[in-house]
């Protein structure tokens, strides 16, 4: 007999971080703009899928190894929420982190498992609005904690 209720999906947990200048920039990543990637050719901060019993805070450690060349420190989460993704649930953590040196993107190999980016930078706060627009939870969530600049008259 076929139930109403509907299925229970599955919950992706994840961490983002969120690296900060002294002159308020913020560091960005653009992701692979191929068929099957969720959220293709968007700038957005860093993030992985956290690995069965992973923290939070290894996960952003290996964040900063994997995907930045770079050790991250974990300094402190600043936003937590959840977004329904075509077959899952995802949770995500936007954590304030402080990088070892200069962030960089790890050349693709063969062994390579995890989305890599195509292209990386230090940019203003506003330039995450698009891919919040286009339904990034991380940049909304980062968004929501970042003052709005002031209007034009």
């Amino acid at each position: 007999m076929p139930s109403d209720t509907p299925t229970a999906r599955p919950t992706r947990h994840a961490v983002a971080a969120a690296l900060r200048r002294a002159d308020g920039l913020v560091f960005a990543v653009k992701r692979p703009d191929e068929p099957g990637e969720e959220l293709p050719g968007i700038w957005g901060l860093p993030a992985v899928t956290l690995l069965d019993g992973e923290t939070p805070e290894e996960g952003v450690r290996r964040l900063g190894a994997e995907k930045l060349s770079v050790e991250l420190t974990p300094l402190r989460p600043l936003a937590e929420g959840e977004q329904q993704r075509e077959g899952y649930i995802l949770h995500m953590t936007v954590y304030e982190a402080s990088p070892t040196g200069e962030p960089m993107l790890p050349p693709r190999t063969a062994e390579t498992t995890s989305t890599l980016y195509v292209d990386a930078g230090w940019l203003p706060v506003e330039a995450f609005r698009a891919a919040a627009d286009q339904g990034s939870l991380c940049c909304k969530l980062f968004l929501a904690l970042s003052p709005k600049p002031p209007e034009a008259p």
